[in-house]
């Protein structure tokens, strides 16, 4: 539940995003060997690059295909090394693209810099992108708003500020990296103010494109022992475009729902921060905030109600009237659930994943089975595949309801009446142990049903100490009881000669699934020690 919490938190966390240094593309690497192919163009972008810890942020793939959107359906495999993605609480997950985007939610428990990776694959051939995301820990920060200027030739030697605040350090202890293509090259950071840090860019002959974007990592205090990280990766490019030109690069999300109101990053360069307008279409919308290189803005409801249609994002100067579009954002229907496949499982067998048909899914979602995460593996319009969670305790799990939460928009859907999700509670039993008594140290075989599977998950008290588990199946543990209590050897009875065995204390035997919580005792094991006679 506390990863539920945890997720749900991005509804509100995209709604605080702060405008300064919006997440922009690493630009795809060259097509080559191992199955690389610049036919397929992977690019990354984020709504905040970086966001606080404990918080997410949107992570979008725009993928195309020989300069052509990639066909709906086409999987694009999400790869995190800090953090996990909101749809399932791993470093993995994989959403198929819709109108040649695909969106997940990055979300990072604490401080740090997260390299995301989007690789998508088709017809054997093989391309991935890559942004930096730094989560930011707590208290006033520093932040960057804009590079002035925002292009310069690809030979380098251009002094560029990147203008900000709270910054901090002296240009020994500030590092700058300019990224261009998958290489990198710092920069020759020349002065640092709280306002300001200058660096002359490197050079990048390379490049043999007109215009090359540069995600660039700002690291101050690199002489403490946890320096502050930020990204910008879309504050500078290497080319001759016209600073005071709008350009949107990508909208996310790039669809939302037919009435309007889902909260629009527009990712770009040139906007005027003495304002702007946005279209959707003929239609203008609400603008929240602008910054150099980002406009939040709420979609307007589309024309006429309809749905499945695009409409360009235009953003326009207002004191230029200079004006940009041709990125394209899609109406949804409203989201809906109309039937699952695979809805009955049972907890004493391997989960197979679920299917659930509706209309309106958009990535990224949480999806509940019966009130109990599932882990989410493909989103598209009209279907999600997902995976069970497991149900905490013994006697959770039974019939529920299917419910599919947007992330984004916080617009959440029910299955109707009919349309449920049931898990099959298999008890959890000890009904023997074997043998029922021994010396501490003896192997000791638990049978019974419904087991942990797995050593690390299996947790075995004898009375209150811990045995060591050797092997895992639903059937059996074979464990290694652990030290008695008692370790003074009892006098021996009568005729019975020294060595015989004596119970000297009986304790309980629990097991506990440290996987769902579920905790049964079984019959108890007596502990015996060899008797002694005494001395005349």
């Amino acid at each position: 539940m506390r990863r539920i919490a945890f997720v749900l938190l991005l509804v509100a966390a995209v709604a605080g995003i702060h405008a300064c240094a919006a997440d922009a593309p690493t630009a795809p690497k060259p097509g080559g060997g191992g199955g690389q192919s610049s036919a397929i163009s992977v690019q990354l972008f984020a709504s905040d690059a970086n966001p606080k810890a404990g918080t997410c942020t949107l992570v979008e793939a725009i993928v195309t295909l020989n300069g052509a959107s990639v066909p709906d359906g086409t999987g694009v495999n999400f790869s995190t090394d800090f953090g996990t993605f909101g749809e399932n609480g791993l470093p993995l997950v994989t959403i198929v693209t819709t109108n040649g985007t695909a969106v997940a939610a990055l979300c990072g428990p604490s401080a740090g810099t997260a390299k995301v990776k989007g690789t998508v694959t088709i017809a054997g051939k093989t391309n991935s992108g890559q942004v930096n995301i730094s989560f930011q820990g707590e208290g006033a920060l520093p932040f960057v708003t804009f590079c002035s200027p925002s292009f310069g030739p690809k030979d380098g030697g251009t002094p560029v500020a990147l203008n900000g605040g709270r910054l901090f350090g002296t240009p020994a202890t500030t590092r700058v990296t300019f990224t261009v293509n998958g290489v990198s090259k710092d920069g020759l950071v020349t002065s640092v103010t709280s306002n300001a840090v200058t660096v002359t860019t490197p050079g990048f002959p390379e490049v043999a494109a007109p215009s090359a974007l540069a995600q660039i990592t700002l690291t101050l205090g690199t002489n403490l022992p946890q320096p502050v990280v930020l990204s910008l990766p879309n504050c500078f490019s290497f080319g001759t475009t016209d600073a005071s030109t709008p350009t949107v690069t990508a909208v996310l999300p790039s669809s939302g729902a037919k009435s309007g109101n889902t909260r629009v990053t527009i990712v770009g360069s040139g906007f005027a921060s003495s304002g702007v307008q946005v279209f959707f279409g003929t239609v203008e919308a609400t603008v929240v905030s602008v910054s150099f290189n980002q406009v939040i803005a709420l979609s307007p409801p589309a024309p006429f109600g309809e749905v499945d249609v695009t409409a360009p994002v235009t953003v326009k100067n207002i004191s230029s009237g200079v004006v940009s579009n041709g990125v394209l954002f899609t109406y949804t229907p409203d989201m809906h659930i109309t039937a699952i496949a695979n809805g009955v499982q049972s907890t004493d067998a391997p989960f197979t994943p679920v299917t659930i048909y509706g209309t309106g899914f958009q990535a990224p979602v949480v999806v509940t089975l019966a009130g109990v995460q599932a882990f989410v593996q493909s989103v598209s319009a009209t279907e999600l595949v997902v995976m069970p969670g497991i149900p905490a305790g013994c006697g959770a799990g039974g019939a529920g309801s299917v419910v599919v939460t947007s992330i984004t928009t916080g617009e959440t859907a029910t299955s109707p009446s009919g349309v449920s999700f049931t898990y099959v509670v298999v008890p959890m039993t000890v009904v023997s142990l074997v043998p029922p008594a021994g010396l501490s140290g003896s192997p000791v075989e638990i049978d019974g049903s419904n087991l942990p599977t797995s050593t690390a998950n299996a947790q075995v008290l004898f009375g209150t100490r811990a045995a060591l588990v050797n092997a895992a199946s639903a059937t059996a543990l074979s464990v290694t009881a652990p030290p008695g209590t008692v370790t003074v050897s009892p006098t021996c009875v009568g005729t019975d000669p020294a060595g015989t065995l004596y119970t000297v204390e009986t304790v309980p035997v629990s097991v506990k699934n440290l996987q769902n919580g579920c905790l049964v005792t079984g019959p108890p094991f007596a502990y015996q020690l060899p008797c002694v006679v005494p001395g005349p």
